[in-house]
C-alpha cells in the first residue's frame, strides 16, 4: 500500500488536473507511516487547534511532568521541560497523626465510683500540668438550661487519671478539664491556625468513636465558613470547619488537625446518617484562641482558667431561665454564670451562680464571642468584671476583680 501511495504521489506531479481534483499532497507518506506505524502510548493535548500528541518517553513512574500546551512542542522543549517536583509524601498522613496522638485524651464518665460503660469523647491536651480541651455538650446539655454535670471524668492518656471540668463555655461547645494531679508532665498538642485553611486542604481527625481509643480518620476541609444557621443551630451565630473525617459519636472533643499534625479544630459533631455521609463539622481553633493561649505559654505564672460554666443570655432562653433559676436579674443580654466551682479564681472574687456578666475588662459585652475578643488581649491578668446580681428583689450592678492563681500556691482541688 505504501508503493500505492508513492505512485500516487509520482502521478500527481504529473497531473496538476488530477491533484487538484484530489488534493494530494506530498506529506502523505509521512502521514501513512504515522498511521501505519504502531503508536506509543500517550497523552492528547486539549488544546484542540494544535492537536499535539505527547510520546510515552515523557512519562515517568514517579511523578508526570507537566507542558506548557500554549506553545508549539518540539523535541528541545520537551527535553528542557522541570517537571513540578511538589507532591505529597506517602508519610504525610502518619507523620501528622504521629504528632498528635501523644496528646490525645480519651474521656469517660465516673459516677459514684464507677466507670460508666459506653463512649463519652475525645479531647487535646494544652498544657502538660493536665489542662485538656473538649467539648462541652459531653457535660452541659446546650438546650437544658439547668445544671446538669457533677460527676468526676476519667481521662485516659498515657495513664489512667481523674479529672473535672474547670471552665465550660456551652454556646461556643468549648469545656476544659483539669486532671487533678498528673503523675507526670503530659504530652501538648502544637496548636495551629484555621484561618490559614483553605478548602480541599487535606484534614486528619483524631479520637475514640465507640470507645475505640486513638482511631485516625482521614479527609479534607470541605468549607472553612460554615455559618450555624446553614446547620439550623439555636444560639449564638458563629462559623464552622466542615470536613469530610469520619466522625463518629465518641469524636467529640477529639482534635482536628492539618497536614502538619497541628490543632485547628475540635471535632463537634456530624450529620445524621441517614440525612448526608462525610458531613462533619469543628470549631475553628482560632474562634477559641483565646481560651487556649494562656497554656500555650508554660513561662506564665498562673493558672489561667477562671472556674466558671457560662451560656449566653438570649430571647430563647430568658423564660426557662427565669423559671429554673429564681435569682436570674432583669437582664435581657449578657453571659450567665450557670456554675462557680469552689476555690477557682471566680469564685475567690465573688461570682455566683445567677450573675449574669455584662461588662468584662471595662468593655460592655453581649455574649461569650464578645468576651473571646476581649479575653484573648488579658490572658493571666486581673480582670475587672460587672455583673447584674437580684439582691432583696432588686437588681444590682456589682463590680469584681478576677484574679488568677500562682501555680506554686497550693489550692483545694477545683470541685464543681
Amino acid at each position: 500500500m505504501l508503493q500505492m501511495a508513492g505512485i500516487a504521489v509520482a502521478g500527481s506531479c504529473l497531473s496538476p488536473t488530477y491533484a487538484s481534483k484530489s488534493r494530494l499532497l506530498v506529506s502523505i507518506p509521512a502521514q501513512l507511516h504515522r498511521e501505519f506505524t504502531p503508536p506509543l502510548p500517550a497523552f492528547i493535548s486539549l488544546n484542540q487547534r494544535r492537536r499535539e500528541v505527547l510520546p510515552s518517553k515523557s512519562l515517568q513512574t514517579a511523578l508526570i511532568r507537566c507542558f506548557d500546551t500554549n506553545k508549539a512542542a518540539s523535541a528541545e522543549s520537551e527535553e528542557n521541560a522541570k517537571p513540578n517536583k511538589v507532591y505529597f509524601a506517602r508519610d504525610a498522613i502518619v507523620d501528622a497523626a504521629a504528632r498528635i496522638a501523644p496528646a490525645v485524651a480519651n474521656l469517660y464518665a465516673r459516677k459514684g465510683g464507677q466507670e460508666e460503660e459506653g463512649e463519652m469523647g475525645s479531647g487535646t491536651v494544652i498544657h502538660e500540668d493536665g489542662y485538656i480541651l473538649t467539648c462541652s455538650h459531653l457535660f452541659f446539655n446546650k438546650m437544658d438550661v439547668t445544671y446538669a454535670a457533677d460527676e468526676e471524668i476519667i481521662v485516659c492518656t498515657q495513664d489512667k487519671e481523674i479529672g473535672h471540668v474547670v471552665d465550660a463555655y456551652v454556646d461556643l461547645d468549648i469545656a476544659i478539664i483539669k486532671i487533678d494531679s498528673p503523675s507526670s508532665p503530659l504530652s501538648t498538642a502544637k496548636v495551629g491556625s484555621s484561618s490559614k485553611l483553605r478548602p480541599g486542604d487535606w484534614a486528619v481527625a483524631m479520637g475514640s468513636p465507640l470507645s475505640l481509643q486513638h482511631t485516625v480518620t482521614l479527609g479534607i476541609i470541605s468549607c472553612v465558613h460554615r455559618k450555624s444557621y446553614e446547620l439550623r443551630r439555636e444560639g449564638m451565630a458563629m462559623e464552622f470547619l466542615q470536613t469530610d473525617c469520619a466522625i463518629n459519636p465518641g469524636n467529640s472533643g477529639g482534635p482536628l488537625c492539618n497536614v502538619d499534625g497541628e490543632l485547628v479544630g475540635v471535632n463537634v459533631e456530624t450529620m445524621k446518617a441517614h440525612k448526608a455521609s462525610g458531613v462533619s463539622f469543628a470549631v475553628p481553633v482560632d474562634l477559641i484562641s483565646a481560651i487556649i493561649k494562656p497554656f500555650q505559654s508554660c513561662q506564665m505564672p498562673v493558672q489561667p482558667y477562671f472556674g466558671w460554666v457560662m451560656r449566653n443570655v438570649r430571647k430563647e432562653n430568658l423564660e426557662a431561665l427565669k423559671q429554673y433559676y429564681p435569682t436570674f436579674p432583669n437582664a435581657l443580654e449578657g453571659v450567665f454564670v450557670q456554675k462557680v466551682i469552689k476555690g477557682s479564681p471566680a469564685d475567690r472574687a465573688g461570682i455566683q451562680a445567677g450573675d449574669v456578666v455584662v461588662d468584662f475588662d471595662l468593655q460592655q459585652i453581649r455574649n461569650i464571642k464578645e468576651m473571646m475578643d476581649v479575653m484573648v488581649k488579658r490572658s493571666g491578668t486581673p480582670v475587672d468584671v460587672i455583673v447584674e446580681r437580684l439582691m432583696l428583689g432588686k437588681n444590682r450592678l456589682v463590680h469584681l476583680t478576677i484574679t488568677f492563681e500562682e501555680k506554686d500556691v497550693a489550692a483545694p482541688r477545683p470541685r464543681l
